[in-house]
């Protein structure tokens, strides 16, 4: 499905709700609908990946040898409110702090090639995200970016 749902997302690519509703003829969300919703009031969850929103998780690789590892979750996304990550596992939530920047960071995101890096600036650090590139424009704009990036 193209865009953010209302308080709920899943990750990867389509599903057999995308294909069914493909088939029923019933329009998708656009990226210009999340944006007009989100403006409107409505708060939006977006499935993303992250490494080091909330503080990292580190795995063993093998020879005392440790990496950050990349955690699914959701970000939370209201008009007039801080944006909240919060995992899909493991109950870890944190708000974000204004003010923000959005850059794009190239590179691809393992096992999800329809997801798009970006390196979050907040008041409190330096982030990574990852999400959906249908999604990308809701999240430039909720992070104060428009249709462009800061």
């Amino acid at each position: 499905m193209t865009g953010a749902r209302a308080e709920r997302r899943s990750a990867g690519s389509e599903t057999l709700v995308d294909v069914l509703l493909r088939w029923a003829w019933i329009r998708r969300r656009t990226p210009a609908r999340d944006i007009a919703d989100f403006d409107g009031g409505q708060p939006l969850r977006v499935v993303g990946f992250t490494q080091s929103i909330g503080g990292t998780v580190e795995v063993s690789v093998g020879k005392g040898k440790q990496v950050a590892r990349l955690r699914q979750g959701y970000l939370r996304l209201a008009a007039g409110e801080p944006p909240v990550w919060s995992d899909a596992r493991g109950g870890r939530n944190a708000a974000l702090q204004a003010p923000f920047r959005l850059k794009p960071a190239g590179g691809k995101v393992r096992l999800a090639p329809k997801f798009e890096r970006y390196e979050l600036v907040t008041g409190a650090g330096t982030y990574d995200l990852a999400v959906p590139k249908k999604d990308g424009e809701l999240v430039r704009h909720a992070f104060g970016g428009g249709a462009g990036l800061r």
